[in-house]
């Protein structure tokens, strides 16, 4: 064969085709720097590869590209497959003209009724007849993300209160920044938002919340001020399918009369204003596949808390570094009191965080499958004062100087405690060897309590419960039970 315009031919591998010289010789060039670039930044082939049609939103699927000039059915049809939730239940807002009180109840057939069991309840379904009124305007939905088999289509994080807007954003510059796509939403109110994150299937809520609850972290660390109530408002709500329920709901978006107004359409990051087409929007949204939701989440990490709080967890989104001050006031008093005004956005948030703890009572009633509505997942000891102070519990305060030492400062504090006044007591009492190496361990540090081990507390409950006064058997000259005589508790 003829050479071409390079000069040469060679045989290519794909069915007989004729590469020139130089072209396969570029091609092997090419081939090996990226052979030697995948393995510098530690990526397979698969990792590397180009984004499939999954992530390129709903233009290769049906309804595929849909616009403002679509009919009403395709839109219905990208409505529904985009904001899939369960099809057995939905919502409708309802509003008192009277007193002004309003509210969400879910749709029933015949009309809601109180004292009614859940289980009795006809509750109609959700039909594309339903979407359709929504997007006009006939009735506002309600959505439920939380399917049977603990799954879901989306995540929402929903942002309310005056600092809203800022919040959000920087929640999607924590998403971003792990290469999650985030819609960003204003709600009904004009004021408060919603982050929404797609999926191609669903997806485990516990892996979903899991995703959402890092964002939160990281946007916590750009944005200090950022309240730690936020881990309360994700869409699902919880892990797991409360028994003889269908979890919490969220208002859907693009409803016809807010829509009018600005409200629950999608914003543009860039300009703050609603896009131009929001079906073109929605249509060519990004979407995660579910193995894509787990890499996210795993990335995220976990929120560390409490005395798992170990290093100032700086924003991995966001080149920018605040500089520390050389010095940091604190003043002890009841609690310990540092000034916001000298700490970082990032260095605020750990100290949130090393004063908080989980609460126990969130999970178990998430293992139960019991409802957690209006129940924190994480428990606040700390306070946040009007003219700038941020509040700790007093224990904190080798936490706090050993995080005000890691970040190069220094921590200059004033005490403020009433020293009281000196008073003699007479102990009459024998310690154990114990009890005494305890007492002297606590008289050591300024700060501190005693706490007894948890096996000995239930030695306790055991020794209390063999304590209490038995009925006497009728035939028998001794309280039922073992006989056995049993030790004094602990003093």
């Amino acid at each position: 064969m003829p050479g071409g315009p390079y000069g040469g031919t060679v045989s290519g591998s794909d069915g007989g085709n004729v590469v020139p010289a130089e072209v396969a010789g570029e091609l092997r060039s090419l081939r090996a720097e990226n052979a030697r670039l995948l393995r510098l930044l530690k990526l397979s082939r698969r990792e590397a590869a180009a984004p499939g049609p999954a992530q390129a939103g709903f233009f290769e699927a049906p309804p595929g590209a849909v616009h403002a000039g679509s009919p009403p059915e395709v839109k219905v049809a990208l409505f529904g497959a985009l904001f899939a939730a369960r099809t057995d239940i939905y919502a409708t807002r309802w509003e008192s003209a009277r007193t002004g009180q309003k509210g969400w109840l879910p749709a029933v057939r015949g009309g809601w009724r109180k004292g009614v069991p859940h289980a009795e309840r006809d509750y109609l379904p959700l039909t594309p007849e339903v979407l359709a009124a929504h997007l006009s305007g006939q009735m506002h939905v309600g959505l439920y993300p939380l399917l049977d088999g603990d799954h879901c289509w989306w995540l929402a994080a929903d942002f309310d209160g005056t600092a809203a807007m800022l919040d959000a954003l920087n929640y999607v510059k924590a998403a971003r920044a792990l290469g999650v796509p985030t819609g960003l939403e204003v709600s009904r109110s004009g004021t408060g938002t919603h982050a929404w994150t797609f999926f191609t299937a669903p997806v485990p809520v516990e892996t979903a919340r899991r995703l959402g609850t890092g964002l939160l972290r990281e946007a916590m660390a750009l944005r200090g001020q950022m309240s730690l109530a936020s881990y309360d408002r994700l869409f699902p709500s919880q892990d797991t399918l409360p028994a003889g329920g269908v979890g919490n709901l969220i208002a859907a978006p693009l409803y016809g009369k807010a829509r009018r107004d600005g409200a629950t359409v999608f914003l543009d990051p860039a300009t703050m204003e609603p896009h131009q087409d929001q079906w073109v929007y929605l249509s060519t949204l990004g979407r995660m596949t579910p193995r894509e939701v787990t890499a996210a989440a795993n990335r995220a990490g976990q929120v560390v808390v409490g005395a798992a709080v170990e290093r100032i967890e700086v924003a991995g989104s966001t080149k920018t570094r605040p500089e520390f001050p050389p010095v940091i006031h604190a003043r002890l008093g009841a609690g310990i009191r540092l000034e916001q005004p000298e700490l970082t956005p990032a260095f605020l948030a750990t100290l949130k965080h090393a004063a908080s703890m989980q609460n126990p009572l969130f999970y178990e009633r998430q293992r139960l499958r019991i409802s957690t509505w209006g129940m924190p997942q994480f428990l606040r000891s700390f306070e946040e004062t009007l003219d700038g102070g941020l509040i700790l519990p007093r224990g904190l305060v080798d936490k706090v100087t050993s995080l005000v030492e890691q970040a190069g400062s220094r921590l200059e504090m004033t005490d403020e405690r009433d020293q009281g006044t000196a008073r003699e007591f007479t102990f009459t009492a024998t310690l154990t060897a114990e009890q005494q190496c305890a007492a002297d361990t606590l008289a050591s540090h300024d700060p501190g309590c005693t706490s007894r081990p948890a096996r000995l507390r239930q030695d306790d409950d055991r020794l209390r419960r063999d304590r209490r006064p038995r009925h006497l058997h009728p035939c028998a000259g001794r309280p039922q039970g073992t006989g056995r005589s049993v030790a004094s508790p602990h003093p």
